[in-house]
């Protein structure tokens, strides 16, 4: 059987978080800033007072019940591909970052057009990376439109989906474009070859240009993902249950306003879930009660029929250390035991703020290993194997029976890309590496390798116009 998913919240639990937000929602409201995104909720049957917006209990659940399970992924050539919330569980490249480190010693560089580059080329490459993250934050471009040149380059050597996060309308709009041109799709509400994620500023507030980015994403169909990011203690109560509930209270407010503009817009319940460590006064994501806060959100986000998201392998260690390790196997074990159909954030680590390429292939590594535990143990009279062993009797060996051939590739036992099983003897004759180092080789080994999968010299020139046009008129309005 596959692998029980782990609870921490009880049905009583989630309906009591469920009535708490309601409760939030229809008596405290949400803060909205856009005159444009308020007349949408007023119209749809939301109350107003200044930019205070209130929502009827009876409006969210109308709204949650146009809530859609699954949300179906392409490629960037608009071949669909799967479906998020089918329950298999998918993984990302990371996002967001914004330095490269440029040694062992936790030294760091911003980063540059070419890191998302290889970044994508290495995620192309790797079977367990469903989804390229935009992975940097390149200081080499328009700053403006910086996530639109990133998305681009992605798009340019790699044919996988495509996950980001701006709060402009504008790069919204130029992603939305970008993606139009290379799918051929105009409305992605069917399918979809990338998913913009959303954020709420917690507690209760939705800034300008994230509200209107809803607004436009939602037009287009194209799926959202909205993660708010309450920090236990400091924008959010301290205990856990409190966090959660301004978690979900904001989760829904987006649903709202997106089945408003788009009634059945695909939408993504998403979370990273984050904690203060009051000592230090540092945001952190990798400590068990954010390892918690994983399991209770994908419970909340089948509570409302929506394909859950959150951020993993993760580790506030800014070194390849024993942090690093015990953090993001903890955080990923934890996302997906607890039934997340989307983890996002391989490659990085620092509280999500570095990224490497080595580091992409360790975790691309415990993505594999956890999609095995995660497919439990399958128990027939085959894999039983009764008769053979029998057959082969005391003292007898398996190593050359046919069934141990017939089953040394099914999947039975995960193959790794990067570590080595060896004892010390042939380790050490093998050049005693570590498994950074081994990581270090692999990407080598991929970045110099043909990339069959580069964007078509005139399908590139088309994304330059693209981009051009967006960055000449926002240097028009500077």
């Amino acid at each position: 059987m596959k692998l029980s998913q782990w609870k921490t919240l009880t049905d009583d639990e989630i309906s009591r978080i469920h009535a708490a937000s309601l409760d939030i929602l229809e008596n405290t409201g949400l803060l909205y800033e856009s005159r444009e995104v308020r007349q949408i909720l007023l119209a749809g049957g939301a109350s107003c007072t200044g930019e205070m917006v209130r929502f009827p209990k009876q409006l969210v659940e109308d709204c949650i019940a146009r809530n859609k399970s699954t949300v179906n992924i392409c490629n960037r050539e608009g071949r669909e591909l799967f479906a998020i919330g089918d329950g298999q569980v998918r993984f990302a490249g990371g996002h967001n970052a914004v330095f490269v480190m440029s040694d062992d010693k936790g030294s760091r560089r911003s980063s540059v057009l070419k890191d998302v580059e290889d970044f994508a080329k290495i995620c192309e490459a790797l079977e367990d990376i469903d989804i390229v993250g935009v992975p940097l934050n390149p200081g080499d471009v328009p700053d403006r439109m910086m996530l639109a040149h990133a998305v681009a380059a992605i798009l340019k050597n790699s044919k996988k989906p495509v996950f980001f996060s701006s709060e402009s309308r504008e790069v919204n709009r130029a992603i939305i474009e970008l993606a139009r041109q290379t799918t051929g799709i105009k409305d992605f509400r069917e399918k979809s070859s990338m998913i913009s994620q959303l954020s709420s500023t917690s507690p209760l507030y939705w800034e300008p240009g994230a509200a209107e980015s809803v607004v436009e994403c939602a037009r287009a169909g194209m799926p959202l993902a909205f993660l708010p990011q309450p920090i236990a203690g400091m924008t959010a109560p301290y205990t856990l249950a409190g966090n959660i509930t301004v978690h979900n209270a904001e989760v829904l407010s987006g649903v709202v306003l997106a089945h408003l503009v788009n009634p059945g817009a695909p939408l993504i319940y998403a979370a990273a879930w984050t904690v203060c460590d009051m000592r230090y006064g540092n945001v952190i994501i990798g400590r068990p009660e954010a390892a918690l806060m994983r399991i209770a959100g994908a419970q909340m986000a089948r509570f409302y029929h929506m394909p859950s998201h959150c951020i993993g392998p993760d580790s506030d260690s800014n070194l390849y250390d024993e942090q690093m390790g015990w953090e993001k196997m903890m955080s990923l074990l934890a996302a997906v035991s607890g039934g997340n159909d989307l983890i996002v954030n391989s490659g990085m680590f620092g509280t999500g703020m570095t990224a490497t390429n080595e580091q992409l292939l360790l975790d691309n590594e415990m993505n594999r290993f956890a999609r095995r535990m995660a497919a439990g143990i399958n128990v027939s009279s085959e894999s039983i194997a009764a008769e053979l062993i029998k057959n082969i009797g005391p003292r007898g060996i398996f190593l050359d029976s046919e069934h141990t051939l017939m089953n040394l590739h099914s999947g039975e036992h995960v193959e790794s890309l990067v570590i080595k099983g060896l004892n010390y003897e042939n380790w050490k004759n093998n050049g005693a590496l570590s498994a950074s180092a081994l990581a270090d080789e692999k990407v080598e080994e991929i970045l110099t390798a043909k990339n069959a999968s580069v964007l078509a010299e005139d399908n590139a020139l088309e994304l330059d116009e693209i981009l051009k046009r967006w960055d000449e008129n926002q240097a028009a309005h500077e």
